[in-house]
């Protein structure tokens, strides 16, 4: 027995020493997320909050804790804690049905590894966990009981409160009862029907107070669908996201070209960090490119919630803030609590750089009474007392009624109010670029951009020659471009390269991949 013991103990500690640094190096991005899709204000007010739902314990104690998410060492001792403490209680449970140590230790280790798994998920709170946590100790305090009157006459009224405290961890109390009242030689099993088929039925009988569906009735607090996997993909969308958010815009580079992913989000967040390091006319199809999708993420009615609440990014930083306001305020409705530490503080950020000062200050009072939030917030009301705000300068001073994604439309009036706008620049002219839109290029080349004698970036270069020679320009008319010998000698090369290749891609990839070129011959938009 002693053997089994230490076996187990040095078994738990290993895995739980995995989980930890898990969640800590591995997948961090995931609970940094989580954290942003919750506001725990300290307040009175914001506590009654939970009373309009089920759970009210389990919600309140699990996104109190959630705060600590901010650090990804928070995050990852959280979930390895919680999910230890369960396992422990499992086996308890375990062990008071019969089951022999050694064994009830690999039982109880099944449902904790899909805890595990559920808390890989995008939107898994740790509050459900917590629901499960209190039905374990509600159903070790029953297992206790000695009379059998107690055991039978207080599942009810137990099983009412538990799903006031914890939400869905009323079935698993249910069960356990059930099952535990079975197995004891001295109950007889038809007392525990009734009460049973009761306490199952609660969740249903309260919805209709609580404003939930049946569906969420039994989840609650779970919001979102769940999934059972650890998925890489999100983690590394999310690392971009997250360093995006940080300004590290030479770290979102380096991470982009480590995973080399194709995926639209992922060149979203790979524009938006070459425009803020004036690398997008240089280095554009040097990341994967899925045409013009990739500059901005819609913020419509097929969009997910996170994409909705990703998209604000982009508008903020080109300085059209009305649209970043749009997004940020569709972002907060349709996200899992519909308040958002992030997406507060976003708004918070656009109304002190227009320089609405009540709404800024409104946003300011609710991350004032944040734990993590409270300083910065604090700062920013000292900002937003100043004139002097560099964003300002961005920001249109005219402005029409236009569809979310009618982007073209939005940067011209960026530009048309100040046409020193660089982002709002890059971003027209690589819409136009990764449209494999010529006419509309040089248009718009010709309107915005003024004849100097810096070196043309090298992707807009290589679309100018490709409209100058498609019209056949002369000398002068190259020279009043600034087009240089070697980029001419260069598109003379591909073009013969592109005929001796009889339309194949591969001899050309090497040499040519990361040019306009070989993406206006060989890409598909879709």
């Amino acid at each position: 027995m002693r053997k089994e013991t230490v076996i187990t103990i040095l078994t738990a500690g290993i895995l739980a020493a995995g989980c930890f640094l898990f969640f800590l190096f591995l997948y961090p991005y995931h609970n940094l997320l989580k954290e942003q899709m919750t506001l725990f204000l300290h307040s009175g007010e914001h506590f009654l909050t939970y009373l309009s739902k089920p759970a009210w314990l389990a919600g309140y104690t699990g996104d109190l804790l959630t705060q600590f998410y901010i650090h990804p060492a928070g995050g990852a001792f959280l979930v390895t804690a919680s999910l230890l403490a369960e396992w422990l209680l499992f086996r308890c449970v375990l062990r008071k049905f019969g089951m022999r140590s050694l064994f009830s230790s690999l039982i109880a280790a099944v449902p904790v590894f899909i805890e595990y798994l559920l808390h890989c998920g995008l939107h898994y709170p740790l509050s459900s966990t917590f629901s499960t946590l209190v039905a374990l100790v509600t159903l070790i305090a029953f297992m206790r009981l000695r009379s059998n009157s107690l055991y039978y006459w207080l599942a009810l009224p137990a099983a009412a409160m538990l799903y006031l405290l914890a939400g869905h961890g009323i079935i698993l109390f249910t069960a356990g009862w059930l099952t535990g009242g079975i197995l004891h030689k001295g109950r007889r099993w038809y007392f525990l029907i009734l009460p049973a088929v009761c306490s199952l039925a609660l969740p249903l009988l309260l919805r209709a107070p609580f404003l939930l569906s049946p569906t969420q009735a039994y989840k609650y607090p779970i919001r979102e669908p769940l999934t059972l996997s650890v998925d890489m993909t999100w983690e590394k969308i999310l690392a971009l996201d997250y360093e995006s958010q940080q300004e590290n815009w030479s770290r979102v580079l380096l991470l982009s070209r480590e995973f080399g992913m194709k995926n639209r989000i992922a060149s979203y967040y790979t524009n938006l960090a070459l425009s803020q390091t004036d690398l997008m006319g240089e280095w554009l199809f040097h990341f994967y490119q899925p045409g013009s999708a990739g500059l901005f993420l819609p913020a419509t009615q097929e969009s997910t919630p996170l994409m909705i609440t990703f998209s604000n990014e982009v508008f903020f930083y080109l300085g059209d803030l009305n649209m970043a306001q749009h997004a940020s305020m569709l972002g907060m409705v349709f996200s899992q609590y519909h308040r958002s530490s992030r997406l507060v503080k976003r708004l918070a950020e656009i109304h002190i750089a227009i320089g609405d000062a009540p709404a800024a200050g409104k946003y300011l009072g609710l991350l004032e009474k944040t734990l993590f939030y409270r300083k910065w917030a604090i700062k920013a009301r000292e900002l937003n007392d100043l004139e002097n705000i560099p964003l300002r300068e961005k920001i249109p001073s005219i402005d029409t009624v236009r569809l979310a994604d009618d982007y073209i439309t939005s940067l011209e009036i960026l530009l048309q109010s100040n046409p020193e706008n660089k982002t709002a620049l890059d971003y027209l002219l690589c819409y136009h670029i990764l449209n494999k839109d010529i006419p509309s290029f040089r248009q718009a080349y010709d309107k915005w951009v003024h004849p100097s004698d810096v070196r043309i970036p090298g992707v807009y270069a290589q679309a100018l020659i490709v409209s100058l020679y498609q019209e056949g320009a002369d000398n002068e008319t190259l020279k009043k471009y600034n087009m240089t010998s070697s980029v001419v000698s260069e598109f003379m090369d591909y073009t013969r390269a592109y005929e001796e290749a009889n339309g194949l891609s591969a001899p050309l990839q090497e040499r040519y991949g990361n040019t306009f070129w070989f993406y206006y011959h060989f890409a598909l938009i879709q």
